[in-house]
């Protein structure tokens, strides 16, 4: 259905013209990682709607003589990526507080691919459609030179600015112009499944448990049968977006980006202690795949991002918070979604109040209340969330300094540099200080 709505709507605004073929089934498996099946069933029911027919040795094209009736109501038109939890889960609900306040206003959010997202921007922009407000993570923003086709947000945003974290507005700030408006974010934090600590009588993490607390409880957590583990006390996801963790916990980054040598050797012989001399983690290849979606590892890292979609997962438990134990320092990676307004917006005052709405406290309180998500207004996240919960996501007043996105610690290049030293440490075929020692000289 997501994959349905959102290829309806590129029809229906034009992006997609009648005459148009649409991506390849094998490209819109990969560009929406969705499963064949998936894209098949979406296929069908936009043919069964006459708005795209099949065309065999040639593909699924729009047909060249459907006719689509331009609409006389004024149109807030929202460009997000694909996928994004915050869309399906977080952003109808200020659609629709903003539909409330503007009935005459159709709101229309069109989503792109996220592997190829600014390509496909400037593509709508040359056939012609014009966003009024675009959507974006701060993993979309590794090139700061893309922001440069976009509006100054700070007297849109003058009266909101000083309830913002800090943090939060300088990711999205460039060369003095505040470019986006945040208006989620979520640290990676330490998830835990407490059915699975109480099936083995392991008391639940404290607010203050210690690296050998976690350690203990993943040993007690780990269970094996004929030789073979079943269950596992922890699992991690071995890309950039999580293990960097590790390290900022051990010893932080260093002032111009990238992490310290011996924060990254602390971090990583710890992560082998887990993996292969303990035996008490695994790693998983894809967030799908996650073990302990299915019960099977005990722990994870994880945010409420990624915990937004495990609502369609069926699990069988409810997830609960502890605290990162890792090491001394309190200190955790970021991630963020913001609302742009493009300089050729179609309706830029609507963008403008759309903006200023979706960072309304009330608006604000509200998605907390009906979703995991985060505000990124201070005291709306006090209001509402228990003390402890904060504490233990590491945004508790003064620990939110202590907190990185992953951009500001390596660019896009430093990345691919650090995938590839890294190929053979997951495997345990390489050593922490060897590993250690080469990326420390990324940066």
């Amino acid at each position: 259905m997501r994959l349905y709505r959102t290829l309806k709507e590129q029809i229906m605004t034009g992006l997609v013209k009648p005459g148009d073929y649409l991506l390849p089934e094998y490209d819109l498996c990969k560009y929406y990682k969705m499963s064949r099946n998936s894209v098949r069933k979406a296929l069908e029911r936009l043919q069964n709607e006459g708005l795209v027919v099949k065309r065999p040795g040639l593909g699924t094209m729009v047909p060249a003589e459907l006719s689509i009736s331009p609409s006389d109501r004024n149109v807030l038109r929202i460009l997000t990526p694909y996928p994004a939890h915050f869309v399906d889960n977080g952003l109808p609900a200020i659609i629709d507080t903003f539909s409330k306040a503007y009935p005459h206003v159709d709101v229309k959010v069109l989503s792109l691919p996220a592997l190829n997202f600014w390509e496909s921007f400037h593509s709508s922009f040359e056939m012609g459609l014009s966003p009024d407000v675009v959507m974006v993570s701060d993993l979309q923003l590794a090139d700061r030179d893309v922001l440069a086709p976009f509006s100054d947000l700070t007297s849109v945003l003058d009266d909101r600015l000083d309830k913002i974290y800090p943090k939060l507005l300088n990711r999205f700030r460039h060369k003095d112009r505040l470019i986006g408006a945040p208006l989620t974010f979520t640290p990676v934090y330490l998830a835990y499944n407490p059915k699975l600590f109480a099936s083995e009588n392991i008391p639940l993490p404290s607010d203050n448990w210690t690296l050998d607390d976690f350690i203990g409880a993943a040993q007690g957590l780990t269970r094996v049968k004929n030789g073979m583990p079943f269950c596992y006390g922890f699992s991690v996801f071995p890309y950039v977006s999580r293990w960097p963790v590790f390290a900022l916990q051990n010893g932080g980054a260093k002032k111009a980006g990238g992490l310290r040598e011996n924060s990254l050797r602390k971090a990583l012989t710890l992560l082998h202690d887990l993996l292969y001399r303990k035996r008490i983690a695994t790693t998983y290849p894809d967030t799908d795949a996650n073990p302990f979606l299915f019960d099977k590892a005990a722990m994870t890292l994880t945010t409420t991002f990624e915990m937004a979609g495990w609502k369609d997962k069926d699990l069988t438990f409810a997830p609960a918070v502890a605290p990162l134990p890792f090491g001394p320092t309190p200190s955790t990676l970021l991630q963020a979604n913001a609302l742009l307004i493009p300089s050729e917006a179609h309706s830029p005052e609507l963008a403008r109040e759309f903006v200023r709405m979706a960072l309304d406290a009330d608006v604000q309180r509200d998605m907390i209340r009906h979703s995991s998500f985060l505000s990124v207004i201070r005291d709306v996240n006090r209001d509402t969330c228990s003390r402890s919960y904060l504490h233990a996501l590491n945004v508790e007043d003064a620990l939110m300094n202590n907190n990185y996105f992953i951009h500001d610690l390596f660019n896009e290049a430093e990345i691919e540099e650090l995938n590839s030293e890294f190929a053979l440490f997951w495997l345990g075929l390489e050593s922490a200080e060897t590993v250690a020692t080469a990326c420390a000289k990324i940066r």
